[in-house]
């Protein structure tokens, strides 16, 4: 097996949404370190596209289209052009969660979406902050009404239980008194964030055994330093998690990564030592974790060089398990087999379906008719030629000599049985349904 190939395909595909076979060929001999550095450099990115017409004139689900495609057509760009940054704005959808069906105003939720890509690598200690008093936070745990003398406790306990510190570490006081110093934080009526002193409670406080006339602002503070060791080890687990294999929050991976992000509360430090550490280079880390369907439908872009005013990826993902923008609560997403299930099976099957025609109206295939010929006399290339044909046109190589033999198999049975039309299907098709393609 070469090694470094299949290395250098973990990391692309961890650091952002996969590599064609060109791409990998083109990077796999630099050193791990020169290739981790290469994701890491996020002087790379391509500047920001106009944004999507999001007007209140507009329709609904018009605009919600719009804004889908906007991040997912940005997530599939090359892998020196650092998709890290995609990578990390899903991470943040799927743990400081909001969800465009409460919140109903895509504005805000696209907001959102710019903050965790512009800061998602930055201090974390910011980061909260301003997604705390983004007005889609605001409105989806509800602390836009928060006001003194009608505390509203969603937002305060959310915020230690699943954005900070986990559960364990703070009491029932501590959201009492976080509440109240969250009052005032609320929305004008152009739907912009506002913080209204008439409506903050200016008593003293007592949070985390510290008293003070505390704001929201002190209590992110707080927490940040008051519980430094359970913060670090609590993110630091959802990090390794999503870039990495699954992890035990007391597990020794965590406590390395902990050690490097308790520093400055870095993220961008913290996942490029996730990238260095020997534990992600293996084969657990290698084979740890499904691609989620965003994940997915972003590779099969990739790999068929369609963007998605081609495939509408918005008319798959709701089956598959994962709508952008429509996170299933606040404590977000699960990983591995919670993507497994009939549906979701059913809908990639879809998915890849509707490319295989997409590919072979646009003649993708170089001498389709070779490879696809519906006459028997007249095949010009076996059936190991026709699929290392269809695997190079979708710059796609597979890992195992299991996968490419099952698509060899699938061409002979075809032409065995007289229903060769079916190749036409099956090796458009089939290599993005393979082991290798569902692995992130």
């Amino acid at each position: 097996m070469d090694r470094k190939y299949w290395e250098a395909a973990h990391l692309f595909r961890r650091a952002g949404f996969g590599a064609t076979h060109s791409e990998i060929m083109a990077h796999k001999a630099k050193s791990w370190s020169a290739l981790v550095e290469m994701v890491m450099d996020t002087s790379r990115v391509p500047r920001l596209a106009p944004a999507p017409d999001l007007s209140p004139g507009r329709d609904w689900y018009d605009k919600y289209v719009d804004m889908t495609w906007y991040w997912l057509d940005r997530a599939r760009r090359p892998v020196t052009e650092a998709p890290i940054t995609e990578k990390m704005t899903l991470f943040w959808h799927g743990f400081l969660c909001s969800s465009l069906e409460k919140v109903n105003d895509h504005k805000m939720m696209f907001d959102q979406n710019q903050l965790f890509r512009a800061k998602g690598l930055g201090g974390y200690q910011r980061l909260l902050w301003e997604t705390s008093i983004g007005p889609a936070m605001l409105r989806y745990l509800d602390n836009d009404r928060n006001s003194v003398g009608n505390v509203n406790e969603n937002f305060a306990r959310e915020l230690m239980e699943l954005f900070v510190t986990g559960v364990g570490h703070y009491t029932e006081a501590d959201v009492r008194e976080s509440a109240r110093a969250w009052t005032g934080h609320g929305l004008a009526d152009n739907g912009r964030y506002r913080f209204s002193s008439a409506d903050h409670d200016h008593g003293s406080k007592t949070f985390l055994g510290q008293r003070g006339n505390w704001g929201g602002d002190d209590i992110i503070r707080l927490l940040l330093t008051r519980r430094r060791d359970a913060h670090a080890r609590f993110l630091c687990q959802r990090l390794w998690s999503f870039f990495a294999y699954p992890v035990r929050i007391g597990d020794s991976e965590v406590t390395d990564i902990a050690r490097v992000y308790k520093q400055n509360l870095h993220i961008g430090a913290t996942v490029r030592a996730i990238f260095l550490h020997p534990n992600f280079r293996t084969d657990r880390a290698r084979q740890g974790l499904l691609r989620s369907p965003i994940e997915y439908a972003v590779a099969c872009m990739r790999h068929t060089r369609t963007d998605c005013a081609t495939v509408h990826p918005e008319w798959y993902l709701p089956e598959m398990g994962q709508q952008p923008f429509h996170p299933p609560n606040v404590s977000g997403w699960r990983q591995n087999e919670y993507w497994v299930s009939e549906s979701a099976v059913w809908a990639k099957g879809q998915l890849a379906s509707h490319l295989r025609w997409r590919l072979y109206d646009r003649g993708d295939i170089t001498d389709v008719h070779k490879v696809i010929d519906w006459n028997p006399v007249t095949y010009k290339l076996s059936p190991t030629q026709s699929v290392d044909r269809a695997l190079a046109n979708l710059n796609l190589r597979l890992q195992t000599a299991r996968s490419r033999q099952l698509l060899v198999d699938y061409v002979e049975s075809e032409r065995a049985s007289d229903q060769a039309w079916g190749q036409r299907a099956g090796l458009l098709m089939l290599p993005l349904l393979t082991p290798e393609m569902q692995l992130a």
